[in-house]
């Protein structure tokens, strides 16, 4: 059984789990999880570096992770420009140090080929399409989780990735 990882490493990601019994195999299975936090401050969170690790260990052996590569974006603040780039670096350490195989792709990347002939923003149509039972909903929450959503696709983006190489 492969098992490809799908992150989306901000501090509102997610997490993916593909497991898949055969390369051929459209059944796949889909474990996901919010991308998990901690107080760091009174007002701010950062990427909970236990739990991550804890999720990771006991789903493994996991054969390969793929990473989004994110940047920050304009006007973003010094303090959050700092937990972003601190969470994108643990998700990258947490992986090293469990020898979890890792690519880094860019959104553009992975969205030009998952979301190819359709329009801007439809990623749950998408989603929805291989994964009819999930909801992409994250626990106590009543919308559509994005990086859950945006997990999933990257980690079926990796599966494509490993099978056509």
């Amino acid at each position: 059984m492969a098992k490809y990882l799908g992150i989306d490493p901000g501090l509102t990601g997610g997490i993916a789990l593909l497991t898949e019994s055969s390369p051929a195999d459209t059944g796949s299975s889909l474990n996901l999880w919010v991308m998990p936090t901690t107080r760091w401050t009174k007002d701010r969170r950062m990427v909970d570096d236990v739990e991550l690790s804890n999720i990771l260990r006991s789903n493994g052996p996991i054969d390969h992770a793929f990473i989004e590569l994110v940047h920050a974006m304009p006007k973003q603040g010094a303090c959050s420009m700092f937990s972003f780039g601190a969470g994108w670096g643990m998700v990258r350490g947490i992986c090293a140090g469990l020898q979890i195989p890792y690519s880094l792709v860019t959104p553009q990347q992975w969205q030009k080929v998952m979301l190819a002939g359709h329009p801007k923003g439809s990623e749950k149509t998408v989603a929805s399409g291989y994964w009819p039972a999930e909801c992409f909903i994250a626990r106590g929450c009543r919308k559509i989780h994005d990086g859950l959503l945006d997990a999933a696709l990257i980690a079926e983006y990796g599966r494509r990735l490993i099978h056509h190489a």
